[in-house]
Formats: structure tokens, sequence, C-alpha cells
């Protein structure tokens, strides 16, 4: 019998920095009857993304932020367990962004129906932002070529872990930067990149100038801020500069002041893509075809972090943009397949 009655977490209060279990409300509210065309999906795994945390805030950016009393969205994998949804059958899997909730009444429009030949963890990294990203962002803006230097900051972040690994595939020498010796660790045993710098190290610059003194061909910058006015600094000829996040100024008081080495830039006659992979929709599915044949293969590997319990969603939300946790963190709602 459908459960009647659902949790789910909602924007609380404002956060002045990074957003925590103070600034969300877990709610008991009831699950509607279903009407045509709709089915009732049971959240199993909800996957934790930065953007999350900025959406908590009230500023500019590239998405609104979250009202005050919303349900907070997120990516998630589910299974329906009622259905009046001739395309949504009792049993099936689906992905989508159904947010911090046990349940979710959605139509066909709202989610996409995904196989058993990938896990859930699987179906919200590789085959989702972590894994199209970089994918993405090399196939259409920055080509990697053999022998050229790559660097990835973010490197043991969820997207971050990824460019590594491609851009190793590519046969790049591949800089990852990271924070803390546990991360750089990380980035350098398990990624394989050829070198892992820790940008809180009292040598990072002088670190960061050794391992670029050929230049930088490809830089991936997800973070910002001045760890990538650093690595502007020693781009080379006609570099690539992948603008694919900005978490040093989502996550800062003053957003508007997001540093950038323009200077360096230009004199080097770089190219800066401002990439979003939100613009490249219609290559989902080729990039997951070939994403999951290098997955597959044993030639990516997941590395993620897992939380048990939805009451922990906020907890890890805040561990994340504190950069607690390495990889991808997802959070476990429901067994595979309970009712």
């Amino acid at each position: 019998m459908p459960p009647n009655e659902n949790r789910r977490f909602v924007l609380k209060s404002r956060p002045s920095l990074l957003a925590g279990p103070e600034n969300f409300k877990l709610e008991l509210c009831p699950i509607p009857e279903l009407r045509p065309g709709q089915a009732l999906a049971k959240i199993e795994m909800a996957a934790l993304s930065a953007w999350q945390g900025m959406r908590t805030k009230e500023f500019r950016n590239f998405i609104r932020p979250f009202d005050i009393g919303e349900l907070i969205s997120c990516d998630t994998f589910s299974r329906i367990v009622a259905s009046n949804c001739e395309n949504l059958p009792v049993g099936s899997t689906v992905v989508g962004r159904q947010g911090w909730q046990e349940y979710a009444v959605i139509t066909a429009r709202d989610a996409a129906l995904v196989g058993p030949e990938y896990t859930a963890e699987e179906w919200l990294t590789v085959l989702s932002s972590p894994g199209q990203t970089p994918f993405i962002a090399f196939s259409q803006k920055a080509r990697p070529m053999p022998g050229e230097t790559l660097v990835v900051t973010s490197a043991a972040g969820a997207v971050g872990g990824y460019a590594v690994q491609l851009g190793l595939l590519a046969g790049m020498d591949v800089i990852g930067i990271a924070g803390g010796s546990s991360k750089t660790r990380f980035v350098g045993e398990t990624l394989g990149a050829n070198e892992a710098l820790d940008y809180k190290s009292e040598l990072f610059e002088r670190e960061l100038a050794a391992a670029c003194k050929g230049g930088v061909d490809i830089f991936f910058d997800t973070v910002g801020g001045d760890t990538a006015d650093m690595v502007i600094g020693h781009l080379s000829k006609r570099a690539q500069v992948l603008l694919v996040g900005r978490v040093a100024a989502n996550n800062s008081e003053s957003p508007e002041l997001d540093m950038a080495n323009m200077r360096h830039a230009w004199s080097q006659e770089a190219t800066i893509h401002a990439f979003n992979r939100y613009a490249f929709k219609d290559l989902y599915p080729y990039a997951n075809e070939k994403l999951g044949k290098l997955l597959r293969a044993g030639k990516l590997k997941m590395h993620n972090s897992l939380v048990d319990g939805i009451e922990r969603t906020p907890e890890a939300l805040h561990g994340l943009l504190s950069g607690k946790y390495v990889g991808k963190v997802l959070v476990k709602y429901a067994n595979p397949g309970s009712g």
C-alpha cells in the first residue's frame, strides 16, 4: 500500500557563509492522491553538489536562490512504487531532480527511466554531472593532447576526479590541486596524477611554479579565487582555460569580488571557455555511452563518499562545502527495491 506521508527538507534560513543543519527544516507533509499521468517515486539515493549550498544564499548567479520554505532540489535515483502513468510502471527506476525528500509525485517529464545495467551510484556520478562535465568540456571546448599539461583544481572532488582521470587517459601530464595532505595523496596515489599539490601548503606557490615550468596548456577550474589566479600566471602560449565552476566565490561573503588574472591570460593569448554542461544536453547519451564503456573496462573508477539516512543530508552538505569529503557525496535514503 502506498504511503500517505512524506518527509522533506526545506530552506529555513539563509547562511552567511556555509549552509549547515541550522538552515534547514525537516517537515512532514501528506502525499496527495495520484492523478492520471502521475506516479509516486521513492527516492533511494540523493546526490549533493556545491550549487545546492550556493542556492541557499540570496545573490545573483546562473540559477535563482531557493525561497524560504522551498524544497531543496538535488539529483536523485528513485524507484516507482505506485503509478497512474503507463510510461512509469511500478518497479521501474528513474533519475531526476526530485530533491531532499523520501517520496516525490512525478510525471514522465520530471525524470528519465534508467535500466539495471548501472547502479544508483553509477547513474548519479560517472553518468551524470561528475563524469559528463569533464567529458563534454574536453570534447567540445578544449581537446586534451598527449604530452601537454593539464591542471585541475578541486582534483579530489566529484568533477575534478574525473577530469584528472580523463586527462590521464588522453596522455596528458596532469597536475591535480587539492586541499590537505590526505586529499593530495588521494589525487596522486589513487587517481594517478603526475603531480598532486596542496593549495593549503606554505610552499604551494613555489611547488606550483616548479610543476608548471613548461607552461599550462589546459586549465580545468571549478574553484576560482586566489588558487586559480596563481595557475593562470603559468599559462602557456595560447592555452585553454575551462571555467567550470566558481566555488570560492559562491561560498564567500563577497561573491562579486571573484578575482581573475586577466593580464597574464591576455598576454598569453589564452582562450577562456565559460563552460556549462546544461548547454549540451543533446550530448548526454553520447557521453554516457563512452563513459559507460570506460567504466566497464576499468579505465574510469568511482570514488564516492556515502552518507546513510535522510536526516544527515544537511550535515553532509555542510561537510561537502567545507571540504570534508573526497569524490561525490551521496546520501542513501532507502534500500534498493524497498517498499
